[in-house]
């Protein structure tokens, strides 16, 4: 599925919203193993890049470094999900509007 122009842009604002206003690691769902970390902001972070980069560039781009060797994060895990998001939501508000609900659990 490929999403409008309109609906990449409200995609990308979203993204941008999280990280400029990241929540404190305490705050959100994380799991810490060893020195790596992974927490539910980097997840959305990286289900926005897959939606609004389509699949071909999200596998193509580098790691940020967050997460490089991070060995809780997954590209493979992170496609499956958005496959399944897409699948349920369909559009690219509401599955902004079902992780925004996510982010207040």
């Amino acid at each position: 599925m490929s999403f409008t122009t309109e609906e990449i842009l409200t995609l990308k604002t979203f993204c941008q919203s999280i990280t400029r206003q990241p929540r404190l690691f305490e705050e959100q769902f994380h799991v810490r193993q060893d020195e790596f970390l992974w927490c539910q902001d980097w997840e959305i972070i990286e289900i926005c890049k897959y939606l609004f980069n389509g699949k071909d560039m999200y596998i193509l781009d580098p790691a940020p470094n967050r997460l490089k060797r991070n060995p809780l994060w997954s590209k493979e895990e992170i496609m499956k999900k958005c496959d399944e998001l897409i699948e349920k939501y369909k559009t690219a508000d509401m599955i902004i509007n079902f992780l925004k609900e996510e982010r207040l659990k």
